[in-house]
């Protein structure tokens, strides 16, 4: 009796006895749609799409993946509440990989079209996330990161870390046009532990201030991306942008992003939307 009555003392200051807060009883599991598109057609590994960019360009597209961390959805009291991810294939804990790219060429033929995990039990209204791999994770060796942060397809090097998007078109010809988005400037030593900072995140940051994932769909539009890009012409060594700050490939398309390049500032991204 002495044992349960200090027990219940104990629960009554707040230490929790019999919160199950975060039991599965008391959370709902998410699943949140994401699509490939550009402009009206979806987008298949190894079509052509035409009328792109600033010069009604034709491309025949052959990779699209993309990379999102901090899921968050808002509730009823406007307050947003992270998304805790399942762990499978394509997600580990913080970050996950949408999947559109089929072609055998170009490496796996699994895809993924969705971001499932839990919330605490409530109502829903808004969706926000960030397309990009966490700093902490973004500089890890690759070849001991879970899945989906293995795939050397999505990786540069420890320094610059990995491949946020990647939508490509050809089969790395001269006349191929791509767009490979990551930090750039990153600073550090391998022997000292590692990257410290990057001048440039290249993080995008996307928010839906309604949305409801029993109807909505995250829609990422190539065509949208790529508005005002001259994609018949490339002003670099690199073919397309690679993110690279002296490449002026990539204005219209970090410009398209929301994201500063060049001293011009960010503006308001149009590659997402929700449908």
């Amino acid at each position: 009796m002495k044992r349960l009555g200090a027990l219940m003392a104990l629960c009554a200051v707040g230490l929790g006895c019999g919160d199950d807060s975060n039991s599965s009883s008391t959370r709902q599991q998410v699943e949140i749609s994401y699509a490939a598109v550009v402009g009206d057609q979806p987008f298949v590994c190894g079509n052509r799409y035409d009328n792109l960019g600033a010069n009604d360009t034709s491309l025949v597209l052959s990779d699209f993946r993309f990379y999102v961390q901090n899921v968050d959805m808002k509730n009823a009291a406007g307050a947003w509440i992270p998304v805790e991810l399942d762990e499978n294939e394509f997600q580990t804990t913080g970050v996950a990989l949408l999947d559109f790219e089929d072609c055998a060429s170009m490496g796996n033929e699994d895809l993924n079209g969705l971001v499932t995990g839990s919330l605490p039990a409530g109502e829903y209204d808004g969706l926000r996330f960030t397309m990009g791999v966490p700093f902490e994770m973004n500089h890890v060796n690759h070849s001991t990161a879970p899945s989906p942060l293995n795939l050397t397809s999505l990786f540069w090097n420890w320094q610059g870390g990995y491949k946020f998007l990647r939508i490509d078109s050809g089969q790395f010809s001269e006349t191929d046009w791509r767009m490979h988005l990551g930090s750039t400037g990153c600073v550090g030593d391998a022997m000292a532990g590692g990257v410290t900072e990057c001048a440039n995140g290249n993080r995008v940051t996307v928010e839906f201030a309604s949305f409801d994932p029993s109807v909505n769909t995250v829609v990422a539009d190539y065509e949208a991306l790529v508005e005002g890009a001259a994609l018949d012409q490339n002003e670099a060594a690199d073919a397309g942008c690679m993110a690279k700050p002296a490449d002026t490939d990539c204005g219209p398309l970090f410009a398209n992003l929301g994201l500063p390049f060049g001293g011009t500032p960010a503006g308001t991204q149009q590659f997402f939307s929700a449908e």
